[in-house]
This record gives C-alpha cells, sequence and structure tokens, in this order.
C-alpha cells in the first residue's frame, strides 16, 4: 500500500512540475485561461492533507520546500486561498480513526480505475 501512495505522490508531483512549467511559459491572458481549467473541488483539507504528504516524502525540492510556500503554490494553481494551512494539520494529527483519509481514498479510487482497466484488456 504504500508503494501504491509513493507512486501516486510521483505522479502528482510530476503533474505540479508540469503546471508550473506550463505557467511559465505562457503568456498572461493564456494564464488566466489555464487558471480557470483546473479548479480544486474537494475539501481544502484534503489539500492541505496532500500537501503534507507530498513534502514529508520529498517530491518537491527533494523535501526542501516550506509547506506554506508550498500550500500557497497549490492553492494558487487551483484557484483556492488557504489560509491557516497549519490548523488543518493539527485537526488531522487529532483526528479518530484514519488521520490520512483522504491518501487512502486516493490509493482505493487509482486501484479501482487500474482493476477496470485490467479488465477491459483483458477482455479484448
Amino acid at each position: 500500500m504504500l508503494a501504491y501512495l509513493s507512486k501516486a505522490i510521483k505522479m502528482l508531483d510530476c503533474a505540479i512540475k508540469l503546471i508550473k512549467l506550463e505557467n511559465i511559459s505562457s503568456s498572461p491572458s493564456q494564464k488566466r485561461k489555464m487558471s480557470k481549467k483546473y479548479l480544486w473541488t474537494a475539501d481544502i483539507s484534503n489539500l492541505v492533507e496532500l500537501a503534507y504528504a507530498i513534502l514529508e516524502a520529498g517530491c518537491v525540492n527533494n523535501g526542501d520546500a516550506e509547506v506554506m510556500a508550498f500550500v500557497e503554490f497549490l492553492g494558487e494553481t487551483f484557484n483556492i486561498k488557504i489560509e491557516r494551512c497549519s490548523d488543518f494539520y493539527y485537526k488531522m494529527r487529532t483526528k479518530s480513526g484514519s488521520r490520512t483519509a483522504f491518501l487512502h481514498k486516493l490509493i482505493k479510487k487509482l486501484e479501482a480505475r487500474m482493476d477496470r482497466d485490467d479488465e477491459k484488456s483483458y477482455r479484448r
């Protein structure tokens, strides 16, 4: 399960790098269009959970990145304002049950998609 999480985080890291490169190379009008293309539609706490996981795994700047700056970057990428991410982290830490419920949900969803795609391949 940890291997799947690691792969999922690496894929997200690649996606973030791609978005960042596209933002740098785009004109200002293209940036405005792109920034409206992808909107974070899950809870903000889920994005904060993802950000902490990415940073803890060393996927951005080999782990040498400030949490607040990275969370702000993700917020800008998805057009949301994230204030006091440390409050979200505290709530994750003190939560009863799974403290990383969102990451577990991502793993299950990705594995389910892979299973569906495997089934399609076997039917051919």
